[in-house]
């Protein structure tokens, strides 16, 4: 259950906590008093479907515009406190955050960050070296210029840096300080890969077993390949995530709609025709009629 500080959250008065079939371990379901919609979240994720900003959960189509312009400050003003509580953090480290030892190390993987002001060397004796905010300028301005070789070597897209992988990579290189001993092309080609797609697989069955309580949307995208295949791309989607399910080449059937309307109907058929209710495709002529024929055999069935 919530703690009693978390109920006094102004959105309480808007939502209810409920109990649903086969609910999750771990996740809160809380209940729209304007549109009756269930999220999975908690408050934050029900002050974004008052205030509707389509950020993780659909938008409340009955919402009064008073609380709507609520939700909406609300959800400002934690932005503007985040914001300033994270500024002041980098002021922190710019100024007289960072400290180095003398002739000896802090630890045995040396400085990591502003944390370490309060360990000791192995005399005993605290750090008295400061690093000027100037050094810390030129220390990161030499680390941003290593990683940007990475990216220019091996011909990495730049908005790649936008990824959270990315933030999260180099912030545990940086928690782990001095002496990291990189993964060698073995370890990321063998257990390292293995273990991510440990973790993949619980990520994609744990949403796939949200499909029969809230319904998904089936998504196709075709393309092109490089051998001038026509592909297709189907995707699953919910409010929980969207799940790549399968590539299909359609070199000899893209135009036929007939048999557009089998290859979808199959694929509708697999993940289970009472699950999916929509399909998303392509404005083509040949989708549009496929998309005709599956929903003449919806009705009928």
């Amino acid at each position: 259950m919530f703690s009693k500080n978390a109920r006094k959250d102004p959105s309480w008065k808007h939502g209810e906590e409920v109990q649903v079939p086969n609910q999750k371990k771990g996740y809160k379901y809380v209940k729209c008093k304007f549109c009756s919609k269930v999220i999975t979240g908690g408050v934050k994720r029900l002050k974004e479907h008052l205030a509707c900003t389509h950020r993780d959960v659909a938008a409340c189509s009955q919402v009064p515009a008073e609380v709507k312009e609520e939700m909406t400050q609300y959800l400002k003003d934690f932005k503007n406190i985040k914001f300033a509580a994270q500024r002041n953090f980098e002021e922190n480290v710019g100024s007289r955050a960072y400290y180095t030892g003398g002739s000896a190390s802090v630890s045995d993987r040396g400085v990591r960050g502003p944390m370490d002001r309060h360990l000791v060397n192995e005399e005993g004796s605290q750090p008295t070296e400061k690093m000027t905010p100037v050094n810390a300028k030129e220390h990161r301005n030499q680390v941003s210029k290593d990683i940007g070789r990475f990216f220019y070597e091996n011909g990495i897209p730049f908005n790649v840096a936008n990824s959270p992988s990315f933030t999260s990579m180099l912030r545990s290189v940086g928690n782990y300080g001095r002496g990291l001993k990189p993964p060698t092309m073995h370890e990321l080609r063998t257990w390292i890969l293995k273990e991510e797609v440990k973790t993949t697989t619980k990520m994609v069955n744990e949403i796939k077993a949200t499909w029969k309580t809230t319904g998904v949307s089936l998504l196709s995208d075709g393309w092109s390949d490089m051998r001038n295949r026509s592909l297709i791309n189907f995707l699953v989607n919910n409010q929980y995530g969207t799940v790549f399910l399968k590539t299909v080449d359609a070199s000899d059937c893209v135009k036929d709609a007939n048999k557009i309307f089998e290859l979808l109907d199959a694929v509708v058929e697999e993940i289970e025709e009472d699950v999916v209710v929509q399909v998303v495709t392509d404005n083509a002529s040949a989708y549009k009629k496929a998309g005709e024929l599956l929903m003449k055999k919806s009705a009928t069935t």
